[in-house]
């Protein structure tokens, strides 16, 4: 074996197996340091891709494709949907090939949406929002409210992981209550929670489920029963919101 042939070999395997190769980087010292430059090489490689990969990265990253595609879709932007879906579809896969972690719930994904700074900036809205605005909100996704709940500052349709929702800032005395309505995804039970700093509430309703995020908890309930009234007289629309 000559050197021409031996380094094409460790090109594709630093440890080169081949009896002849070997034979080979006994008698020659410069394959043989370039053999062991190789696995040196190798072995940093592997310590630097052994790290643990953050709990729902790939929830985010389409979180945060999918915002910017809305964003893009809003301004009247051309946009290469299919092509940056495939490249976080692509970023997944790959992420598959990493150690799993368990993927964040609905209550975790609903209060990293609400806390993210383009989102958090709706708490510090109080003016009371339209109830047309409202409504157009619900039937982006697909549904005409019975009534609108009073108290409603921000009102928009956002995706939240893979979920589709409408995320709303509602305020009760003076303390603003983040109220996300998922829209076909029923939880099975209504169960406190805390995420984040806050506390939370996960309340089934219809066929999604309404979530709460605030500080204290104390108005939760006039808010759920309020939306209990709004969403169980609602009606489906022909055409459902898109994601």
């Amino acid at each position: 074996m000559d050197c021409l042939e031996f380094r094409r070999l460790l090109g594709s395997d630093p440890h080169v197996g081949d009896p002849a190769a070997r034979e080979h980087a006994q008698s020659c010292p410069f394959c043989a340091e370039a053999q062991a430059r190789a696995q040196a090489f190798e072995a940093r490689l592997a310590v630097a891709l052994a790290v643990p990969v953050p709990s729902g990265l790939a929830d985010r990253v389409l979180l945060a494709q999918l915002t910017r595609e809305r964003r893009e879709r809003r301004g009247g932007r051309s946009r290469l949907g299919w092509l940056a879906l495939a490249a976080a579809a692509g970023l997944v896969l790959a992420i598959g090939l990493w150690p799993r972690h368990e993927a964040p719930g609905l209550a975790q994904l609903v209060a990293e949406h609400v806390m993210a700074p383009a989102e958090h900036a709706a708490l510090s809205r109080t003016a009371p929002l339209p109830e047309a605005d409202v409504r157009r909100a619900f039937a982006e996704r697909g549904l005409a409210l019975a009534s609108v709940p009073a108290g409603i500052a921000y009102a928009r349709d956002c995706p939240v992981g893979p979920y589709r929702t409408v995320h709303m800032v509602m305020h009760r005395a003076d303390d603003p209550v983040s109220v996300v309505y998922v829209v076909q995804y029923r939880v099975p039970v209504r169960r406190d929670f805390e995420r984040e700093g806050l506390h939370g509430r996960e309340v089934p309703i219809r066929d999604g489920t309404l979530v709460m995020l605030a500080r204290s908890d104390d108005r939760f309930g006039p808010i759920e029963r309020d939306w209990e009234a709004a969403l169980d007289g609602s009606t489906g629309l022909t055409a459902a919101g898109a994601p």
